[in-house]
């Protein structure tokens, strides 16, 4: 971890505040881990699909693809890798776990909070230890995906910190067609993209995670993540989880003000 940060890129989180109206739309956690090639079989991950039928009794199957550059003495050639994407989800599609050969991915369409979020994401990484010991924790990362629209945009100043709207400031703000800010961000746990600003209707920055629809919105992505490689260890990786989205948290509650979050329904 990185010392001494001003916060909210250091330092401890605000309270957690329950909201009513909140405006996620995504939240994910993703750990990539080395390869275990025998999750690209069915044999493979029946015995976690066993594990995983009670919470998760649907499972659909994906094919990813990649190019993969071959190196010989007569010359290189790109060919492409398929593999298989294993996607286990409630019966509301509320909750989904993705599973490839080196990456878990929770994905939370209806979120009920750090806690109940968290407890599911243990459960798993700890099911992937037990069934397929992948050894080595690559990368960890947790990402937040908010959306505002309609009367939200025309109060956007009430409701968001002052030097992040932009050209999305009232008298601008209806004429900007798409304007999408990014930032890279040292934090205490590693390192934070926030993402912010306009989008037009039926456009995305992100298909698989933000469906387009056919009005503007204001968008806030908050992606931190840490790339530090360390054992996978179910106990270990869930107490770094539990930082890093703390960390989100910290950084949502500095771009939103108190009358934001009284706006998303907050009791405070």
């Amino acid at each position: 971890m990185t010392a001494s940060l001003p916060s909210p890129l250091g330092g401890n989180a605000p309270v957690e505040v329950a909201l009513a109206q909140s405006p996620l739309v995504r939240v994910l956690a993703q750990v990539r881990f080395s390869s275990v090639l025998k999750i690209d079989s069915k044999e493979g991950v029946a015995p976690l699909q066993e594990e995983l039928r009670g919470n998760y009794p649907l499972l659909e199957t994906m094919v990813s693809q990649q190019l993969q550059i071959d190196m010989n003495p007569s010359g290189g050639g790109v060919r492409p890798i398929t593999s298989n994407v294993w996607r286990f989800s409630d019966a509301e599609h509320g909750l989904l776990l993705h599973l490839t050969t080196d990456a878990l991915t929770l994905e939370a369409r209806h979120y009920s909070g750090r806690t109940a979020f968290l407890e599911r994401w243990a459960e798993a990484v700890a099911l992937v230890e037990r069934v397929f010991a992948p050894g080595l924790a690559l990368r960890t990362g947790a990402r937040y995906l908010n959306r505002l629209t309609g009367e939200s945009l025309e109060r956007l100043p009430e409701w968001v910190r002052s030097n992040l709207i932009g050209v999305a400031q009232p008298d601008l703000g209806e004429h900007v067609t798409q304007a999408i800010s990014e930032a890279n961000i040292r934090v205490e746990e590693g390192d934070l993209v926030l993402r912010w600003g306009i989008l037009p209707a039926n456009m995305t920055i992100d298909p698989g995670l933000l469906e387009p629809i056919p009005e503007r919105s204001w968008i806030l992505d908050i992606d931190v993540w840490s790339g530090q490689q360390k054992p996978f260890s179910a106990s270990e990786l869930t107490t770094e989880y539990h930082h890093l989205m703390e960390r989100a948290y910290a950084i949502f509650r500095w771009v939103v003000t108190e009358d934001g979050l009284r706006r998303f329904g907050a009791d405070i």
